[in-house]
């Protein structure tokens, strides 16, 4: 936080805490996420969120703002008007998570500058997933995007109809490429099992058998990654995929296509199965998936 002289112009979008001392004040701003802007006013506290924070007075003496900045280094800067120092910009960055169930995380990008003795402040945002998805943030840091789909009519999805329904929202069938993904699609699944004419269910995600893994689906190749197509690039590996027997199944010669399944009291678990609608339990469930950021 950069104390200098100033008031706000507007404040009726300001948080409001009465009876703060200013020290408390500073503190209420930094520890908030969303705050660019604090301003004692008498004896009461307002801070200003970077949606709501106007411009800003700059005064000689009197009244003081707090404002919050980026400083990439570890010396407290200088020069004149700061926290614009020799009247350049003043930026910073912020990173928020979503309260509500879709977790979308947002990065504004705002900066200050200093015009004929008043400061403005702008603003860029970016959001990890489209309306619609999910954020799933892994262990790493990463963020991938997920969508489901049920159908409207009480049926189900073969292969087709489910890439088809992707493709149309801007993403793919969905891949599983880290622990992160497998227990986010996992609680997906175990979630709308019940939001379906079966609980017992098949759920579509990526992966379907080469041409010519199809005849010869035990073989080394066919057993890996190489014996599937994946609309979904980053799956690597199946080090993820738990499946319930394993990648090789093919009970029928239809059974081609990957799903998650859901059957009873049993653990949620990977399967081959048939790429038409024609399933041992019904494929009512479609997961679509979509890099973050983009």
């Amino acid at each position: 936080m950069m104390v200098v002289f100033g008031t706000p112009t507007v404040n009726q979008n300001a948080n409001t805490f009465l009876n703060t001392d200013w020290n408390t004040c500073l503190q209420l701003c930094y520890q908030s996420v969303p705050c660019l802007l604090a301003w004692q006013s008498g004896s009461d506290c307002l801070t200003f969120n970077y949606t709501a924070t106007g411009p800003v007075t700059q005064l000689q003496s009197g009244s003081v703002v707090a404002f919050k900045v980026d400083n990439p280094s570890s010396q407290c800067p200088n020069g004149t008007n700061p926290p614009t120092f020799n009247n350049k910009n003043a930026t910073g960055s912020l990173s928020i998570t979503d309260s509500t169930e879709d977790k979308t995380v947002t990065r504004i990008s705002y900066e200050t500058y200093l015009e004929g003795g008043i400061w403005h402040f702008g603003y860029t945002y970016a959001k990890s997933c489209p309306d619609g998805f999910n954020s799933n943030l892994r262990a790493d840091g990463s963020i991938k995007c997920f969508r489901q789909w049920l159908p409207s009519d009480g049926g189900v999805f073969d292969h087709d109809r489910a890439v088809a329904i992707c493709t149309e929202d801007f993403s793919s069938l969905a891949g599983i490429t880290t622990q992160e993904d497998l227990t986010f699609v996992t609680n997906i699944v175990q979630a709308l099992r019940y939001n379906v004419s079966s609980p017992n269910v098949y759920a579509r995600i990526v992966g379907i058998r080469t041409n010519s893994c199809q005849g010869s689906p035990k073989s080394a190749t066919c057993q890996s990654v190489k014996g599937f197509e994946f609309t979904d690039t980053t799956v690597q590996n199946f080090t993820y995929y738990n499946w319930l027997t394993n990648s090789s199944a093919q009970a029928s010669t239809s059974d081609n296509c990957i799903v998650m399944v859901a059957n009873g009291t049993n653990p949620i678990t990977t399967d081959v199965r048939s790429c038409d609608a024609d399933t041992p339990l019904p494929a009512s469930i479609v997961i679509c998936s979509r890099p973050a950021w983009v």
